[in-house]
């Protein structure tokens, strides 16, 4: 019986190539789409979790007023270790970004961290070369992984003991390679290539208090017998700001509520000042898991609608077949199985579709996923989601097709009229409906990022380049030296020397001021820059001045943004002149200038504070319009000139500003293709829809070409209850696209409004696609001789 069933399937098949090819590449799309989709969210909930017992690790943040932040004071490490009980191990690192001299060549590095001597023992990074327990405390020692060995030395073995130079502000620190670490896991929150002793950043930074000080990513790990429940965790965030609040009264420290993260929700989960590069959004994540829902559901869809439509061409046999003796069941399971066959067949199209998209994916997704089938559990999961696709999706047609009456077929009568077709005509609206809030959801998104690329942020974007300056040497000396090149040469325009790029200030500081009442402290930004700074960036004073050159200012003058003097309750004329501290330098406030977003614009601007410093670590530059390789190509013969054989690198501010929005881009590049294809999917259930219908009313349609019906007439008969059931759709979309898309807008402070155009635009679309979709069988139909259709009355 079992072979029969095969045989039959087959036989099926190619009798009816069209739809069984519809059917399979339908089922295929949708199972790539989810396949994808799958890897992408696996790989977003996988974070951190390669550590043994990474449930028992976290780490501390804080939160100074508004300010939520991952830097805390590293006085953290050393009392929690001993006062807490259930507190296993601490640590704690610091990212930096040095020039690495090895030999006679020099290397920019950007992802370091200096690390305590517990960081090995509680975080899972294999050393190939070199004794976990003692790499990280000497403090002349270093730590590189696999991958920036082979770059430094040619391999790990001929890494170990070699010497690389630190170049720091005024002298370099020669160290030496006592370990080698496996290339970090790309689903670690930690990135880093180098890993430097904490005690290199102690004997630098003297700190006599630590508990003011905020500078530190500190991280704990708890007993092993201590379960990490709610409760547990609660209570542990209490004594641990007990502990921070008995310091604040010994050291005047700045007033601060801790908080516990989990280290396997921080990926996810994190919106903190300062916190790593990378980070996800578990937002995004449960958004993508329902587009992967949408689809299979969409594409299970079209499997019913078609397979109910070639449900004519099958009566007669399901009619013999019951003479035979077959029983009901045996019926539903034989169609079940031709569903499950088909599933299967478009499962392994959708693996070589998925191999083939992955490499475009990750391009546009910024990972590096790939498709293990040699892994059983994941071939099992692939596996059990084909057959659970394929028993959802031919489960009706099965229970259709075996419910046929026996007489009424072998006779010849009307089977198809009027059966289950509220429901598959609610399918149809169903999946229009989900394509129809995808592509909505698609337009707003890009509306929001083209306004965000375009809105006014308070400064002139277009042309700024920035060139890192290295902390090497005499700084001042240096930058000096810097001015002088470039103001011989002609094509240099505009350019200023800052401490910080706007589009990366993450340096909170309390701001007092005199007659200040208790409790009304601001956290502030602070922005170090020259007498250039406003010309260079094109930025307007609300009211005073800024440095010049005219004002040799001392450290005892400021200059605050509009959102500083609203929060110190005062008009931007009454606060020149008053007196103000910044970590703990007092100075006269000598002009207020007009605010600028230097932080996305999900946040709000905040408070800042800019000070005159004639050094620092960016050198910008505006270009003219045209001139940008010509100009590049002088900055770094000045560069040069001042830094010798130094690693030049460089950077543009708006491509900076289109990074902070990276997320959001991939999101709507990957909504873009999802909704295409979702698009697609659905009118493939929508000719089905059409083809069953047309077989459902051909004798109709020859009656009325008989009595003088034009074939337009008849096209526009059929499509109009295509379209209505578009415009159903369409009405069922529109509020929940509205909704969803207004929930996801909360997430800025400065979005669009969603145009009623959003929505017309998203309409026409819908209602033009499915008119394409359903001419093709409707002209069909219209255009067929009527004989053949009436041939039988």
């Amino acid at each position: 019986m079992f072979r029969n069933y095969i045989k039959t399937a087959f036989r099926n098949m190619r009798r009816n190539p069209l739809f069984t090819g519809l059917n399979i590449f339908g089922l295929a799309t949708g199972l790539a789409c989810s396949i994808i989709i799958f890897l992408w969210v696996q790989d977003e909930l996988s974070y951190d979790k390669f550590n043994p017992g990474a449930d028992h690790i976290f780490r501390l943040t804080a939160k100074v007023k508004d300010i939520e932040s991952v830097d805390v004071p590293p006085a953290f490490v050393t009392a929690m270790k001993s006062e807490l009980p259930i507190v296993k191990n601490t640590t704690r690192c610091i990212p930096l970004q040095k020039i690495i001299t090895v030999g006679t060549r020099k290397f920019d590095e950007k992802h370091m961290y200096y690390a305590d001597t517990n960081f090995l023992r509680i975080f899972n990074y294999p050393l190939l070369r070199g004794d976990a327990e003692s790499v990280l405390q000497v403090p002349d020692n270093v730590v590189l992984s696999e991958a920036t060995a082979i770059k430094y030395f040619g391999s790990a073995d001929q890494a170990m003991g070699k010497p690389i130079y630190i170049d720091n502000d005024i002298k370099g620190t020669t160290l030496k390679v006592t370990g080698v670490l496996k290339d970090i896991p790309s689903n670690s929150h930690l990135q880093f290539d180098l890993l430097l002793p904490m005690q290199n950043w102690d004997r630098q930074i003297a700190q006599p208090h630590p508990w003011r000080y905020f500078d530190s990513y500190v991280y704990f790990q708890l007993a092993d017998q201590v379960k990490p429940e709610p409760a547990v965790i609660q209570k542990l965030e209490k004594q641990i700001n007990a502990m921070r609040n008995r310091a604040i009264l010994n050291t005047q420290a700045v007033p601060a509520t801790m908080y516990i993260q989990p280290l396997t929700d921080i990926h996810l989960y994190s919106h903190f000042r300062h916190d790593v590069e990378g980070q996800g959004n578990i937002q995004y994540v449960r958004i993508f898991i329902l587009v992967a829902v949408f689809i299979i559901f969409i594409a299970c869809i079209n499997f019913m609608n078609l397979a109910t439509a070639l449900s004519g061409t099958r009566a007669k046999e399901i009619g013999l077949r019951k003479t035979a003796g077959a029983l009901r069941w045996q019926l539903t399971v034989q169609f079940i199985g031709e569903s499950m066959l088909l599933s299967f067949i478009s499962l392994g199209l959708a693996l070589l579709l998925v191999y083939a998209a992955l490499p475009f994916f990750n391009t546009l997704a910024a990972k590096s996923l790939r498709l293990d089938l040699l892994d059983i559990r994941l071939a099992g999961k692939f596996l059990a989601i084909a057959a659970l696709v394929g028993l959802t999706a031919g489960s009706y047609p099965a229970l259709y097709l075996s419910s046929f009456n026996v007489i009424k077929v072998l006779k010849g009568g009307e089977i198809l009229k009027g059966r289950g077709s509220f429901l598959r005509n609610g399918l149809v609206v169903l999946q229009f409906a989900i394509s129809v809030i995808l592509m909505v959801s698609t337009i707003v998104i890009y509306d929001q990022l083209r306004y965000l690329h375009n809105r006014d942020i308070g400064f002139n974007r277009e042309n700024l380049l920035y060139i890192p300056m290295p902390e090497i040497g005499d700084l001042m000396n240096n930058a000096d030296a810097l001015r002088s090149a470039l103001s011989q040469s002609s094509l240099v325009g505009d350019y200023t020397i800052i401490s910080d790029l706007p589009t990366d200030l993450n340096s909170p500081t309390p701001l007092t001021w005199r007659g200040m009442e208790n409790g009304s402290l601001v956290m502030c930004n602070r922005l170090n820059a020259d007498e250039n700074f406003t010309k260079a960036f094109g930025m307007k004073m609300q009211t005073g001045r800024f440095y010049s050159g005219d004002f040799k200012g001392s450290d005892s003058e400021y200059v605050v943004n509009e959102t500083a003097v609203r929060a110190m309750q005062m008009d931007p004329a009454e606060a020149l002149g008053k007196m103000i501290s910044v970590r703990g330098q007092e100075g006269t406030i000598i002009g207020v200038i007009k605010d600028f977003n230097f932080e996305p614009l999900h946040k709000p601007i905040e408070p800042l504070v800019i000070r005159r410093r004639a050094f620092g670590d960016f050198l910008v530059l505006r270009t003219a319009p045209g001139t940008m390789r010509k100009t590049l190509s002088t900055a770094q013969n000045c560069f040069q000139k001042v830094y010798g054989n130094t690693p030049f690198s460089y950077g543009f501010i708006d491509q900076d500003l289109d990074h902070l929005y990276a997320a959001e881009t991939r999101m709507g590049t990957l909504f873009n293709i999802f909704s295409v294809l979702s698009i697609v999917i659905s009118c493939l259930g929508l000719f089905g829809l059409a083809t069953f219908a047309t077989q459902r009313r051909r004798k109709e349609i020859g009656v009325r070409k008989v009595f003088g019906a034009g074939e337009a007439g008849i096209v526009a008969l059929l499509t109009k209850e295509f379209l209505r059931l578009v415009a159903i759709a369409l009405l069922i979309a529109f509020p929940v696209a509205w909704y969803l898309m207004n929930q996801w807008l909360q997430g800025f402070v400065y979005k669009v409004n969603i145009s009623v155009w959003v929505f017309v635009m998203a309409g026409v679309a819908a209602l033009l696609v499915a008119f394409v979709t359903v001419s093709y069988q409707t002209i069909k139909a219209a255009l067929a001789n009527p004989v053949r259709s009436l041939r039988s009355e």
